[in-house]
């Protein structure tokens, strides 16, 4: 229906006419009617009522009645809405609709409104750079942030706190605050978050700018790129962190990081190589040694005919050269032949190839002697070179290498062979486990199941140490450096390294939920804060003070369970829920909150707020880009989630240091209204929000 609107303080009805006696702008107890004298809209033109009327009479918005908090001053009375459609071909014509009804120019950007606040704000998720007034989808790119790199950052730059692009000839130049500053760790610091040309002339210009985001060493930094290439609806990419290795990094803000570690139980080792024969090499029968050259060559050399000849060579010898009486300082004993490649052992330094023939002898079972040694139960023996015709003899077989009278000092267990690989496990890594310590001031004691993994069965080395999470890393038990295991799977495991008496409880405490957790930006934080200070920092007094919630809550320790368990650890949003309430103090990002402390009101969406849309159109960008929840720890790898291409929120196992949009949002305080427009992409609603000048100093 095409409503026409009227504006008034009162009205005189009778019988069925409705009179219009004063006709006004937007008063402060504004009615608007239809034409037939319907109700459509109470309230002042503010975001909010935009909701709260569309809840009333409308299909795209609901009520939200589950927990939330939305100011560090406690529950609001307001109610929250949010626009919703269902994930049905009925809620994808409504997606559309609500994608028609949305959009917003605030301090000259758009953006997509997604729900109001409990303090009776409007949360807005940003939409990119309006053109002709208008939000639509055929907008062009933009200047905007282009994903992290590491730079050189050694001379003697300059630096700004702000800058300046010249849309005519695509160029940066930086601004307010300028420096001239060279890197160094000392430096580093005062230099986070300020742009750069990497030139070292003041009103230089380039056409890629340089935003410091970290330290890396003395001589590079951690920069995120800008330039005009960014899609339309983010302001560009970059990591979330630009590390994946550590519990720490899903912060929005982070503190103490306990990287992951790997150590390989088992050791690989290659037998041979491979080398392209020709038929214009020459071979021979043996090789000699000429110490005064250091320098084999062939004995009886010859050459072949054909391709066809390769099978003749085995047991022969190549210095892969074309000259009958050519030198090397490599020689190659031809141990098969596979196509056109020889198998070969390379001998070097004046050794021959019996230097090289390992022997190993093997058996089904050993017997410790209690002096350090072990003995093969009914040995076999097999060599090197006749390894590709035997090897499948010794799979999952103990054994000793060149030994006499089958025993040996280190026992080997054969796990995995091939014809020319072999994968086994050493008792000189026998070492303890406990599921326990004692520090005694100086040092650790394993207490507790201390265990030996020794037979080296993979599934009993992974059941021993998934229930015995501690080592030292030695057969003692003693270390100043505790490791603690996290996942162990076929014969490697991660692990943190723990110091100063300190166990798994206090180092995922210090990772993600202690007091001090939040002394250190993020990557992302960083970027946001970076673009509000140049496109924002006029506007801030029409931005509330609302919450960002970086829910840090676990939901399923894995392998950080110290009781018992391997694998990964789970956050609260790892089945994502509608639960818009934020847990732990150090996770709700504000202004207002001394242990998660913002700088500006300004984050990014969680997964709960998103998901109450129900329909991914309403997500929907094309493009990645990031929330602000912590999804798992896999593997180690640190993974915060993100939203898909297709505004899916389906589950994804990319870490932070990934590259995917930067969308902020931002809270619209409650009264600011709007002066134009209807919300749909071509008509935005047009906000009564200039810009109010700052005293804030950009730096």
């Amino acid at each position: 229906m095409n409503k026409k609107r009227f504006y008034i303080s009162f009205v005189i009805s009778f019988m069925f006419i409705t009179i219009p006696l004063i006709s006004v702008g937007y008063s402060a107890l504004q009615t608007t009617l239809n034409i037939s004298g319907d109700f459509v809209m109470l309230g002042k033109p503010t975001l909010y009522n935009v909701f709260a009327n569309e809840s009333r009479i409308g299909s795209l918005a609901r009520e939200y009645t589950g927990a939330h908090q939305d100011s560090m001053a406690g529950v609001g009375t307001e109610k929250i809405y949010h626009w919703y459609a269902p994930s049905t071909t009925e809620g994808n014509t409504l997606a559309n609709q609500i994608i028609e009804k949305n959009n917003v120019i605030f301090a000259d950007h758009c953006w997509q409104m997604i729900r109001t606040t409990d303090t009776g704000g409007v949360k807005m998720i940003y939409n990119g750079e309006p053109e002709q007034g208008q939000c639509l989808d055929t907008r062009g790119s933009h200047v905007g942030y282009s994903s992290g790199m590491r730079q050189s950052l050694s001379s003697n730059y300059w630096y700004g706190t702000d800058y300046t692009y010249d849309s005519v000839t695509s160029t940066f130049s930086i601004s307010g605050y300028t420096e001239q500053v060279v890197w160094s760790e000392a430096t580093a610091p005062s230099l986070i978050g300020k742009y750069t040309c990497k030139s070292t002339t003041l009103d230089a210009t380039c056409s890629v700018l340089y935003l410091v985001e970290s330290y890396y060493n003395s001589t590079d930094g951690n920069v995120i790129k800008l330039n005009s290439g960014s899609n339309y609806y983010q302001f560009g990419t970059a990591s979330y962190n630009n590390a994946n290795s550590s519990l720490s990094y899903v912060g929005y803000m982070y503190g103490k990081v306990y990287p992951r570690q790997n150590m390989q139980l088992y050791i690989s080792s290659y037998l041979y190589s491979n080398l392209s024969l020709d038929i214009n090499y020459w071979y021979g029968d043996d090789v000699v040694w000429d110490s005064n050259n250091n320098s084999y060559s062939l004995v009886n050399p010859f050459k072949i005919t054909s391709s066809d000849d390769y099978s003749s060579l085995i047991g022969k010898y190549t210095l892969v050269k074309t000259g009958q009486l050519d030198t090397n300082s490599v020689a190659y004993y031809i141990v098969d032949i596979d196509s056109n490649r020889g198998i070969v052992i390379n001998m070097a330094e004046g050794n021959y190839i019996n230097y090289y023939n390992d022997t190993y002898t093997y058996g089904n079972s050993y017997t410790d002697n209690g002096n350090g040694t072990y003995t093969i139960n009914n040995p076999t023996t097999i060599n090197k070179i006749n390894w590709r015709l035997n090897y499948s003899n010794i799979d999952n077989k103990y054994f000793c290498l060149n030994v006499t009278d089958a025993t040996c000092s280190v026992l080997l267990y054969m796990d995995i062979t091939s014809n020319t690989y072999m994968h086994y496990y050493s008792s000189e890594k026998n070492y303890k486990y406990a599921n326990s310590f004692t520090w005694d001031g100086s040092k650790y004691i394993l207490k507790d199941g201390i265990e030996q993994i020794w037979d080296f069965s993979v599934n009993s080395a992974t059941e021993k140490i998934n229930n015995a999470h501690y080592t030292c890393a030695n057969t003692s038990g003693n270390c100043t450096s505790l490791l603690y295991i996290y996942y162990f799977s076929g014969g490697s495991y991660y692990f943190i390294n723990l110091s100063n008496g300190k166990g798994i409880e206090d180092a995922i405490s210090e990772m993600l939920n202690s007091d001090n957790v939040n002394a250190k930006n993020s990557s992302i934080k960083i970027a946001i804060d970076s673009w509000y200070k140049h496109y924002l920092l006029d506007y801030s007094s029409y931005l509330e003070e609302t919450i960002f919630c970086n829910d840090r809550s676990i939901s399923s320790l894995g392998g950080f369970n110290p009781n018992g368990g391997n694998g990964d650890l789970r956050f609260q949003q790892y089945y994502v829920s509608n639960d818009l309430s934020c847990t732990n103090e150090t996770d709700k990002f504000s202004v207002a909150n001394n242990k998660a402390k913002l700088d500006f009101s300004i984050g990014l969406m969680s997964t709960p707020e998103m998901n109450i849309l129900t329909n991914d159109n309403i997500r929907r960008t094309g493009k990645y880009y990031w929330t602000m929840t912590p999804f798992e720890s896999h593997n180690g790898s640190a993974i915060v989630r993100y939203i898909y291409q297709t505004g899916s929120m389906t589950s994804f196992e990319d870490g932070v240091n990934n590259s995917f949009g930067i969308r902020p949002v931002i809270s619209l305080r409650p009264g600011v209204e709007y002066i134009s427009g209807d919300g749909s992409k071509a008509n935005p609603y047009i906000m009564d929000a200039p810009p109010i000048y700052n005293n804030i100093v950009k730096n």
